[in-house]
């Protein structure tokens, strides 16, 4: 059995991912298809072909008698016609190889290409939705500050409105209130002023009739002691005469 390591264009890497799919061998290579390799990374169709061509290859430089004995160790002499075919298909296997490894080569250096580029323009793109997302998060707060601060003045300002309608409130009541007491008190006063207006009317019409009925009770006096007298008098004469 040839090691698939040992075909020509097999590096280590690409014997790994034959291996990994069942491929350890270059006898099992030389038995596919190149439909069943292209679906393994960094095989196309052609590299597929050139790969088993190589596989066989390798599978046909050593027979059957000399898998007997190492052929390092025995040396055993060729017709010359055999070794100018043999060399003939290691040229051609050999320039096959190397177009292979050529196409592997520039594949891969595409593929690494594209790949780069497909992860600059995703992580460009990352950025840009990173940085939209930001700016509309960044917006969103924003809007969300400014109707905070705008409630906040509102209430503010709600809350002034309502503390000057209160004090205007309050401040006419006082106003009402000192009014209305001013207005009692002088209504007092004058209720007051009045009464003793009335009191000392009262007094003095009480005063005048009394001393109307004193002089009245004096005349009387005075006419009933001036009649006394008179009758005293006329007594006094009639006394007289007799």
């Amino acid at each position: 059995m040839t090691a698939v390591k040992d075909v020509r264009g097999v590096g280590k890497a690409l014997a790994q991912a034959l291996s990994a799919k069942g491929y350890k061998t270059a006898e099992a290579l030389a038995k596919t298809e190149p439909d069943d390799l292209i679906d393994i990374p960094r095989i196309s169709t052609a590299s597929a072909a050139k790969l088993i061509a190589a596989a066989k290859d390798a599978v046909g430089a050593k027979s059957k008698p000399a898998a007997r004995a190492p052929a390092r160790r025995t040396a055993t002499r060729k017709p010359a016609a055999r070794q100018s075919a043999v060399r003939r298909a290691t040229a051609k296997s050999n320039s096959a190889a190397k177009k292979a490894d050529s196409e592997r080569k520039a594949a891969a250096e595409r593929a690494a290409a594209e790949k780069a580029a497909a992860e600059r323009k995703a992580a460009k793109e990352r950025v840009a939705a990173e940085k939209a997302a930001a700016e509309r998060k960044a917006a969103k707060e924003r809007v969300a500050a400014e109707k905070a601060a705008a409630e906040r003045k509102a209430a503010k300002e709600r809350a002034a409105a309502e503390k000057a309608a209160a004090e205007a409130k309050a401040k006419k009541k006082a106003k009402a209130k000192a009014k209305a007491e001013k207005a009692a008190k002088k209504k007092s006063e004058i209720e007051a002023a009045f009464s003793k207006a009335k009191e000392k009317i009262k007094e003095k019409s009480k005063k005048g009739k009394k001393d109307k009925k004193s002089k009245k009770d004096t005349k009387k006096k005075d006419t009933k002691n001036k009649s006394d007298k008179k009758s005293g008098k006329k007594k006094d004469k009639k006394k007289a005469k007799k």
